[in-house]
């Protein structure tokens, strides 16, 4: 399954959705909560991916600001391809 246009469009609607939300923590709890509504048929695998993904977009737009660390909730970002 290509899992980069899940991806891009979660994290599209992130300013929406993450309004509020200062923390990699509760970014991936509501990012889950939003990938169950809209693909709830995705594997377990495939939906890490695509939180992280999503995650990974925000600390590169320095969503949390610029002093958060990538990685401070003990996740790892990487996507593989599309």
């Amino acid at each position: 399954m290509r899992l980069r246009p899940i991806i891009d469009d979660i994290a599209d609607q992130a300013d929406d959705f993450l309004a509020g939300i200062t923390t990699r923590a509760e970014a991936r709890d509501a990012i889950s909560a939003k990938l169950t509504a809209k693909h709830p048929v995705l594997s377990g695998i495939d939906r890490i991916k695509v939180i992280d993904g999503v995650l990974a977009i925000l600390d590169q737009e320095e969503f949390f600001g610029s002093g958060s660390s990538p990685n401070q909730d003990g996740s790892s970002d990487g996507v593989d391809g599309p």
